[in-house]
């Protein structure tokens, strides 16, 4: 920057590393206007308006400066994709004492060079969790909710950083998969990020890589799910009480208890009446990914039904495909049994 770096940086979060080039050694620090993190569904481009203001910043000044930050814990979401995380999010930034971050650009990095290394990259992920760690308010806990591909990071993170706590969020292998084959975009993202999930299925169960050509898209759903539930369930196995698992139709049958709960696993209490009063805030009637729309749970069913109606064979191969898998693999058995799934 061609101003110096201000003395509040790593105690406020007026100034975000946006973006990170990691080969040239320089971040993006975007100066936050008020409200731009509770707006923000993802920390990326789609959060940029036309009057952003920034500049590049050398990492090594950054990394001075983090060395020198208050130690602070952290709270994470961890979860399967397409999973109701950016609701959960948004309802637990609404409970005093939290401050959300949603699905930061330079997250998805490090998960895709762990991904690609098989090992984590600790300089990399101390500097940007020291940034992600800083609440506007001293008491508050920022919590980051990552994008569905970093669970693959869940166990190696919550070793290494042992003051974390995570919620680790899925839902039932049919309702992920019905949902993720009800929209071409999503069935995009999947073939997109194929490689990526085909390695860390394989890192954690022995199995043999299966090709992304080879496999359809039911198929392809179900290999996404697992390898994402089974790095879920070795980050709770990992840092057992420090870890939550939640499964996001529990969550939609009683939210105001489950929020209340999710609240004093990262050590904040709050009254499930008191959390029944929070939910009732208007942006949670809203599809969490995208304000401008109304999305509700009747919403959710109806594109469901519809999806099954439609994608009913290729349903049934992704169920397949996932039982075939746990019946050769224990720890995708004990991961779909440990999150109740098993049938």
């Amino acid at each position: 920057m061609t101003a110096p770096l201000p003395d509040d940086l790593m105690t406020s979060p007026a100034l975000y590393p946006f973006q990170v080039d990691w080969k040239a050694e320089k971040a993006w620090m975007l100066m936050a206007p008020d409200g731009w993190y509770d707006a923000a569904a993802f920390l990326d481009q789609r959060a940029l308006t036309k009057d952003a203001k920034g500049d590049w910043v050398p990492l090594d000044a950054l990394e001075v400066a983090a060395a020198d930050a208050p130690a602070r814990p952290l709270g994470l979401i961890f979860h399967v994709g397409h999973c109701g995380s950016t609701l959960i999010s948004r309802a637990l930034g609404l409970v005093p004492g939290f401050f959300s971050l949603r699905e930061p650009l330079p997250f998805r990095d490090l998960a895709a060079l762990q991904a690609e290394t098989g090992d984590m990259p600790t300089d990399k992920t101390d500097l940007m969790r020291a940034f992600w760690a800083r609440p506007p308010d001293k008491d508050a806990l920022a919590t980051v909710k990552a994008t569905s591909f970093c669970s693959l990071m869940a166990k190696d993170w919550l070793t290494r950083y042992t003051g974390d706590r995570a919620v680790m969020l899925a839902m039932a292998p049919e309702i992920y998969i019905a949902t993720v084959l009800g929209a071409d975009a999503y069935v995009a993202d999947l073939k997109g990020g194929a490689a990526i999930r085909t390695k860390a299925l394989t890192r954690a169960t022995g199995a043999a890589a299966p090709a992304p050509d080879s496999l359809t898209a039911g198929e392809l759903a179900a290999m996404t799910y697992m390898a994402e539930l089974i790095n879920l369930h070795l980050g709770v196995e990992a840092a057992d009480a420090r870890a939550l698992r939640l499964d996001f139709d529990g969550y939609l049958k009683d939210p105001a208890a489950t929020l209340a709960t999710l609240a004093q696993h990262f050590g904040r209490d709050i009254s499930t009446e008191d959390a029944a009063r929070l939910l009732s805030h208007p942006i949670l009637g809203r599809y969490s990914k995208a304000t401008d729309y109304r999305f509700t749970a009747g919403d959710r069913k109806a594109r469901l039904t519809e999806s099954r109606a439609k994608n009913g064979a290729e349903i049934t191969r992704g169920i397949d495909w996932i039982r075939a898998l746990a019946r050769a693999h224990p720890v995708a058995r004990e991961a779909l049994i440990a999150y109740g799934y098993a049938r």
